[in-house]
Order: C-alpha cells, then sequence, then structure tokens
C-alpha cells in the first residue's frame, strides 16, 4: 500500500500470493531490502544493489568515522585535563612533566 504517494515495497515483493502459502513466499525472491529503497537480486555482491544501498553505506560509515575521532578527540581533552590536576594536586606536584 503506498504510503504518502509513496510505493515502499520493492519490487522483487510478490503480491497477491494467498496466506496459504506461507509468510515466506512473498519474499523469496528478496535477498534484502530496506524501507524506501528497492531490494538487491539474489547471489550478486555489487551489481544488484542500487545505489541507494551504497549511499547509505558510504553515510553510515562516514558519520561512524567522523563519531569515532570525535570520542578519542573528546576522551584525550578529558585525559590531558586530568593529568593537569592530579600534577597540580598530587605527590608529583613539584615535580615536571616529563
Amino acid at each position: 500500500m503506498p504510503v504518502g504517494g509513496w510505493d515502499t515495497a520493492p519490487s522483487c515483493i510478490q503480491h497477491g500470493v494467498p496466506g496459504s502459502e506461507g509468510v515466506y513466499k512473498p519474499y523469496e525472491n528478496c535477498s534484502d531490502f530496506f524501507t524506501f529503497g528497492p531490494g538487491a537480486e539474489l547471489h550478486t555482491f555489487s551489481t544488484g544493489v542500487a545505489g541507494q544501498y551504497w549511499a547509505l553505506v558510504i553515510i553510515a560509515f562516514t558519520v561512524s568515522l567522523v563519531a569515532l575521532v570525535g570520542w578519542v578527540w573528546l576522551e584525550n581533552g578529558k585525559l590531558k585535563r586530568q593529568r593537569d590536576v592530579l600534577l597540580r594536586a598530587g605527590p608529583a606536584a613539584g615535580r615536571q612533566p616529563e
């Protein structure tokens, strides 16, 4: 059923299959799919995959990489500030950092 005017079902889904065929039958030609995107063909690596998959993978990889770098940068700053506090207040207060 179209949602908001968009048919969100991938083309690999078989419509009109009776319920007596079971739950799997309408989806047997689909290897995978996601909402608002087409399904891929079976037994293909890249030829049966739509560009939306690659865009989603690239976006997810980029966001993950940015989040990892940001987290390392944030934790590094927290560790440096903690080091400075400990050097001023701890037993090594009179020593200079090496």
